[in-house]
């Protein structure tokens, strides 16, 4: 992995999770922590935990599955080049997208999926007051349609190595771990403005990586 993936991922992760995650897995969160009001501090802590190293976890899966995936069709300068040109015209659409937040970014983020598998078995899952329950309810926090997760996804592909793909997913699960553990406190202490701006930068990082990916597929 080279300095310019690291410090997009890293600088992504970190400004996305204060704007877009907030957004995106609020809910997610705020539905869990009112589960969790009943329990003791430790108890509390423990399941928050076991929920967010879940969710990683799942990052990690997909990050390895496009690892993989990546090593199988990159298998030529060629085609390193056409996906890479590809990836890179994607990140830069999905980096406008993510600052206008319209149709396109509706569309990018189709919730079908969500809808038909992921919600019916959170609610399923959130009925349940075990550790397990809560561990699989952070596995599937980690599929949620996610533009932000599509671009990390996207970066692990365009890695061609499995090991690389997850190893990128780890380095964006940790860096939105502060504020997915902290959300409810850090969501209302933030401004409007700010998570704005953060948005606005997380997005223009993705768009300018997109412009520097699709630059070395065209060159390749």
């Amino acid at each position: 992995m080279d300095i310019a993936t690291l410090v997009s991922v890293i600088s992504v992760a970190f400004l996305a999770s204060i704007s877009h995650c907030t957004f995106m897995c609020g809910g997610f969160v705020i539905a869990y922590s009112t589960k969790l009001a009943n329990k003791n501090a430790c108890s509390a802590t423990i399941f928050s935990f076991a929920y967010q190293i879940s969710r990683i976890f799942g990052y990690i899966v997909l990050g390895l599955l496009f690892g993989f995936l990546g090593s199988a069709i990159i298998f030529s300068s060629t085609a390193k080049g056409y996906i890479f040109f590809l990836l890179g015209i994607f990140l830069v659409v999905l980096g406008i997208a993510l600052i206008k937040r319209g149709k396109l970014l509706s569309f990018i983020e189709n919730d079908t999926f969500a809808k038909k598998l992921i919600i019916p078995k959170f609610k399923e899952l959130i009925k349940k007051d075990s550790l397990v329950s809560f561990m699989m309810l952070g596995f599937l926090n980690g599929f949620l349609p996610c533009g932000v997760v599509y671009y990390f996804l996207a970066l692990s592909l365009s890695s061609g190595s499995a090991l690389h793909g997850s190893i990128i997913m780890l380095i964006f699960g940790l860096s939105t771990l502060p504020v997915m553990l902290f959300f409810s406190g850090i969501a209302h202490s933030l401004s409007t403005k700010f998570k704005s701006m953060a948005n606005l930068f997380s997005s223009v990082i993705i768009s300018l990586y997109g412009i520097y990916l699709a630059y070395l597929g065209f060159m390749a």
